[in-house]
């Protein structure tokens, strides 16, 4: 499962809101810090919550919200 803290649902809620994004636009969308994001699409990755769309430009699609379980 994974751990859902303020940081982690700022980030599905983009999701949820904007579709596909990259980590970039995360950032900028979130106001949260490129490691924050980062970490947290590990912990989805991991979690088989998103893949990627298209590796080089790190474009990402959320599959499960975790929030829903």
């Amino acid at each position: 499962t994974v751990k859902i803290d303020d940081n982690m649902d700022k980030v599905l809620e983009e999701f949820v809101e904007r579709g596909n994004l990259t980590t970039g636009a995360l950032v900028d969308f979130t106001g949260l810090s490129r490691p924050t994001v980062t970490k947290r699409l590990d912990r989805l990755y991991a979690s088989d919550c998103i893949k990627y769309l298209h590796e080089p430009t790190a474009l990402w699609q959320l599959i499960n919200d975790p929030r829903r379980e």
